[in-house]
């Protein structure tokens, strides 16, 4: 890769909006730039208001252009591939990145041809698994024509059904950053075998499987009697938790905290002492491709409890930094809980050492290399 190259993301998410998706798309185009090259980010942004996002933007190193959303969501979608060609049109760039599904969409109405520019698209999961069939058209058109195709896990990868040459497509997981990678203090953490502090962070909805926890929360709590499980995410579709988030009965220890601040989110993960996420695929195709909560939270030295057959099987170093398990079995779950309460000192230093080798300034390398390779 030279100085010379230009860049032009276009991503489904960014923050200071909640999602995974938005969360890599921010740190590939932060550390893009931190090494030496041009970049410009053209992004959906919902669940977040223009004065925080304004803030957010003034403080970045590159340009963000936030799409405008209109009642129709025809003239969305016309206005926001307007706003696109007006950009390529304008500016000479060399890459075009697209992440998510809607940035997939985009690719497939773009002409490869006229704008001159190498095509990379990013893989996470259900962006790229619906049973729509005009959709799975339009995003293995995207894939077929992308000069790269990057998936952030092994298992999202199995999910890639275009007809494109295996040359192209490189796996290259996901990646944390926080300000001082090596600054972090560890708690001290499971004080007894009676108290255990439980975390998730994701948004809430069937995907994360936060139902799954609370249907293991029985057989956790005859063994761990002081046991508290902290959700933080925002509250999308509360279909399968709706009895479990109005019982009387868990209100000592379940604590639902939605979506919350970066510093409130440092401070529950800091004090807790196991992240468990037992996502599972949903029947629309939707699946956990990677979860950088995962390996956000092995940062504070949280060992962490995942879902197989899932993005996580690439997040989570099975026995080494966490453990993983059939998320439907109450049983397979508490094993888990065991077995890392009873190594905790070892699981919570692989955890830490783990989510290092995760940050984005060695990630980004793996970007830059693999873009160099491009013909």
């Amino acid at each position: 890769m030279s100085g010379s190259e230009k860049f032009l993301m276009i991503t489904s998410e960014f923050p200071p909006g909640p999602g995974g998706i938005g969360n890599h798309a921010y740190n590939l185009a932060k550390y893009l730039e931190i090494n030496g090259k041009e970049i410009k980010v053209l992004t959906v942004s919902d669940y977040t208001d223009k004065k925080e996002a304004d803030v957010f933007d003034s403080k970045q190193n590159f340009d963000v252009i936030r799409f405008e959303r209109y009642d129709s969501r025809v003239k969305t979608y016309i206005e926001r591939i307007k706003l696109i060609k007006k950009n390529l049109i304008e500016e000479s760039f060399t890459h075009i990145i697209f992440s998510g599904r809607f940035a997939l969409f985009c690719s497939a109405m773009l002409s490869k041809v006229r704008y001159n520019a190498k095509y990379i698209s990013i893989v996470h999961g259900g962006d790229i698994n619906t049973n729509d069939i005009f959709q799975k058209g339009l995003i293995n058109n995207a894939l077929k024509k992308s000069d790269l195709v990057v998936s952030v896990s092994n298992f999202s990868k199995t999910f890639i059904t275009a007809d494109i040459s295996p040359e192209k497509v490189t796996v290259i997981p996901n990646g944390f950053d926080l300000e001082d990678p090596e600054g972090v203090s560890m708690h001290e953490k499971i004080s007894s075998n009676a108290k255990l502090d439980l975390v998730t962070v994701g948004t809430v909805w069937p995907r994360k499987g936060h139902h799954n926890v609370y249907k293991a929360l029985p057989k956790l709590l005859n063994e761990f009697p002081d046991l508290k499980y902290n959700i933080i995410g925002r509250h999308a579709d509360l279909s399968l938790v709706k009895n479990y988030f109005e019982d009387g009965s868990y209100k000592n220890i379940v604590n639902i905290l939605g979506q919350v601040s970066d510093n409130v989110k440092t401070d529950t993960l800091s004090k807790s002492d196991i992240f468990i996420l037992l996502s599972e695929t949903q029947t629309s195709g939707d699946f956990e491709g990677f979860g950088i909560a995962v390996i956000e939270a092995n940062y504070f030295g949280l060992p962490a409890i995942g879902s197989k057959n899932s993005g996580l099987e690439d997040s989570i170093n099975n026995g080494v930094s966490g453990i993983l398990v059939d998320p439907k079995d109450p049983d397979e779950i508490l094993k888990a809980v065991k077995t890392i309460s009873e190594n905790y000192n070892t699981f919570s230093k692989n955890a830490r050492e783990w989510a290092l080798e995760h940050h984005w300034s060695k990630i980004v390398k793996r970007y830059t290399e693999a873009i160099s390779r491009i013909e």
